[in-house]
């Protein structure tokens, strides 16, 4: 994706979700999640594949926790990473991964 084009899903992830990353964070949870047999992620994950920083991310995340679309795991060690599955009751994650795969896809606004 270009800079344009990368600008117009920012600016489309904001004026839906409050949040210009929002969409993109969406996206790479499902590819990561597919990738890897749905095993939960970290933020780390997340930014790695998005290039974006941890700091970006974390938020998005934190979001989607309140929202009761990631359910973060216990952790196995003390300062170890928090990782977080998908929650997959209702529908509502399928809908915003839909919603987040056409912002990825749309032509850019002028």
């Amino acid at each position: 994706m270009d800079g344009e084009a990368r600008e117009a899903l920012r600016r489309r992830s904001s004026a839906l979700f409050g949040n210009r990353y929002m969409a993109e964070v969406v996206v790479a949870i499902v590819d990561l999640t597919s990738a890897t047999g749905d095993t939960p992620v970290t933020v780390r994950m997340i930014a790695s594949h998005t290039g974006l920083t941890d700091s970006l991310v974390r938020p998005v995340v934190k979001r989607l926790v309140d929202a009761g679309l990631l359910d973060p795991q216990p952790q196995d060690r003390l300062r170890g990473a928090n990782y977080h599955e998908i929650c997959r009751d209702d529908g509502v994650w399928a809908v915003l991964v839909s919603t987040c795969q056409l912002l990825h896809t749309a032509v850019p606004l002028p």
